[in-house]
Formats: C-alpha cells, sequence, structure tokens
C-alpha cells in the first residue's frame, strides 16, 4: 500500500519546512555552479531553479487566493513584491555595471555586452534577450534569466487570479503545463534554442504545478493526499527512464524532462507540508543548514554567480591552485565569501526596505 501524505497546512501559515526546501534550492544551485564542472552528476543542480520556480508558484498563488478578497488586493501585492525583490537586484545590477569594472577591470570580461543591453537588465527582460540571441559569452549575469521569468509571471497572474474561480484557475494552470510542453517541442527559425530553456512561456509549467498546489490545499486536498505518492512515484520513474536514453547529455537539453521534475519537486512540497512525514526525509525537511540557506537564498543567487564568475580564475591565478584539491578549496572560500555577503546584503539592504512594507501595504 502507497504512504499517503496526511496535510497539516492552514492558510497563511508559516511552514519551517518550506524553507528548508528553498534552501535546497539554492544548494542545488551552488553545487552546479562550483563544482559540476568537476563531478559531472552535479549538473543536477541546475534542477534547483526549478525547485525554486515551484516552490514559489506555491507561495505566492497561497498569497494571491488569500487575499483576493481584502481591500487593497492588487496594490499590497505589488507593493510587497517590489519591496522584497526589486533593491538588491538593482543593487546587484549597478555595481556589477558601473562600480567593479572601475575598481577591477578584467573582472567583468563582457562588460561591452552588458552595457549595450543593459536596458533588457533594468526591465527583467534579459530572458527574451537570451532567448534570442544566446548566452552572454561569460556567465556574469546570466543566471538572472530566472528571476526575469517569476517577474513576468507575476505581472499577470494576480489579475488571472482576481478574475477566475478556483475551477478554472485550475482550467489554466493546466493549459499553461500542456502549452509549454508543446512550446518547447516546437523549433522557431530565427530564434536561438535556448528559448526552451529560458523563455517565459516555455517555463510556466513549473511555475503552474506550484500554482496548481496551492489552489489544491485550498479547496481539495483529498486529491493532494490520495495522488501525490503516485504522481512522485511516476515522475521519478519517468526522469530515470528520459535520463537513460539521454546518456552523455546535458540536463539542460532535457527540455521534455521539465514537467517531470516540477511534479516531483511538487510532491515534495506536498510532503513537506504533511504531518507524517517519512522518517528518511525528515532530516532533509527539518534541517537548520538548508532552513539557514532557505532564509537567504534570494541574495546568495543573485551575489554567488556573479562573485564566482568575476573571481574564481584570479584567485586561482593568484595561489597558484592547479591540483584538484586546491581548485576546490578555493571554490569553497568564494561560496562561503559569497553566502557571508549575502547575509550582511540581508541585514543591511533587504530588511530596511522590507520594514517599508507596514507603510505602504493596506
Amino acid at each position: 500500500m502507497t504512504l499517503r501524505p496526511v496535510i497539516n497546512y492552514s492558510n497563511g501559515l508559516h511552514v519551517k519546512q518550506l524553507d528548508a526546501i528553498r534552501g535546497w534550492a539554492i544548494f542545488l544551485v551552488l553545487l552546479l555552479h562550483f563544482y559540476a564542472e568537476h563531478v559531472r552528476i552535479l549538473g543536477i543542480g541546475r534542477m534547483g531553479v526549478d525547485l525554486f520556480f515551484v516552490l514559489s508558484g506555491f507561495l505566492i498563488t497561497g498569497i494571491l487566493l488569500d487575499t483576493k478578497d481584502k481591500p487593497g488586493y492588487f496594490r499590497n501585492f505589488y507593493v510587497k513584491r517590489i519591496l522584497r525583490i526589486f533593491p538588491v537586484y538593482f543593487f546587484v545590477l549597478a555595481l556589477i555595471l558601473y562600480v567593479i569594472p572601475v575598481i577591477f577591470i578584467n573582472a567583468v570580461p563582457n562588460i561591452k555586452y552588458y552595457l549595450q543591453h543593459q536596458a533588457w537588465f533594468w526591465l527583467y527582460l534579459q530572458n527574451w534577450l537570451f532567448s534570442i540571441d544566446g548566452y552572454p559569452a561569460d556567465w556574469v549575469l546570466m543566471h538572472t534569466w530566472s528571476l526575469c521569468i517569476e517577474e513576468q509571471f507575476y505581472m499577470f497572474f494576480p489579475l488571472l487570479v482576481y478574475k477566475l474561480n478556483t475551477k478554472n484557475l485550475l482550467r489554466v494552470l493546466i493549459f499553461f503545463i500542456i502549452a509549454a510542453n508543446v512550446l518547447r517541442l516546437i523549433h522557431i527559425e530565427g530564434i536561438n534554442s535556448n528559448y526552451k530553456y529560458v523563455n517565459t512561456f516555455a517555463r510556466l509549467d513549473t511555475i503552474s504545478v506550484g500554482a496548481l498546489i496551492a489552489v489544491l490545499v485550498r479547496t481539495n486536498r483529498e486529491v493532494l493526499e490520495k495522488y501525490t505518492s503516485y504522481v512522485m512515484i511516476f515522475a521519478l520513474v519517468s526522469l530515470v527512464i528520459m535520463i537513460g536514453f539521454n546518456k552523455g547529455g546535458s540536463f539542460q537539453d532535457f527540455y521534455s524532462s521539465f514537467t517531470f521534475f516540477a511534479l516531483f519537486f511538487g510532491s515534495v512540497v506536498v510532503w513537506s507540508m504533511s504531518s507524517n512525514i517519512p522518517g528518511i526525509f525528515k532530516p532533509a525537511v527539518n534541517s537548520r543548514l538548508m532552513m539557514f540557506l532557505g532564509k537567504y537564498s534570494y541574495g546568495i543567487y543573485l551575489y554567488h554567480a556573479a562573485i564566482h564568475f568575476m573571481f574564481t580564475k584570479t584567485l586561482l591565478d593568484h595561489f597558484h591552485a592547479v591540483s584538484t584539491p586546491s581548485v576546490l578549496l578555493v571554490k569553497t572560500g568564494i561560496l562561503l565569501f559569497s553566502i557571508g555577503i549575502s547575509v550582511l546584503s540581508f541585514h543591511l539592504l533587504e530588511l530596511p526596505f522590507l520594514r517599508l512594507k507596514k507603510k505602504f501595504v493596506i
């Protein structure tokens, strides 16, 4: 008999296990960027972004559903979103475009590209730039494509939640999931194939899975309790088969697998809200380290890649790090430094803006 989750979730309740899930998401991304070139299997860290998408879809949709009948629905949502997302993003962007190249002349090798296309970055549209022209030559700001997808999605999604009843909202979310898969199957002439990975419409399925769970946990959680384990097993088996048939391929190339990863991660989110979490998974969702990383994950995501790709090579040369252990030691030092910067940024930059919510939210 398949074990079923017994969901213990109240609307608006902070679930600390979800902080741990967010921590695992950034942990996967860190493994990818710092260590995947040394251990090939860590390329699966690309799926950390998908876990972020699922979790974001669940949390943000939940907020929208819980407040749609309250005064200031749109104003409150967008004010909170702006105060949470914009300050540190624009701070990092300004540093990379205007400050760091002056202090460290060669830190941003492709600075001319970024300055030439900076409007895309200021407007959260660089994922469309990457879809059309491909990725930039360096990785200093490449990772910000995922932030664009979330911001673009949440520009129009609050209106859908506000206008549609839950039944029709579920239909729209299922349509998004199907449409994203169809779009990834299509080859569009004149458009870089990267669009299958970074284009907003091609990635709607992952956020929509999280949103779908948010709707069901409020309207029909019995469905989640009955089918989550089956969905998790189905998704996991499908991924194993898919990866087996794509030996040697990059995880990024498994475009058809994105929905299966989303379904698996969605199942993880459901189980993390359950009162009967299997003992083998409890350490993972109750990990203080992962909760810590989850708390600072947004800053870590923004800072780590820029710091890593701007300064790792310089430091490796400085310390004459050639052997694998010495290279990994330097990279780990940079990783820890990035986390430290993110913690400082949270308390010195992000928190003051977050406290402004009280002044602007109705």
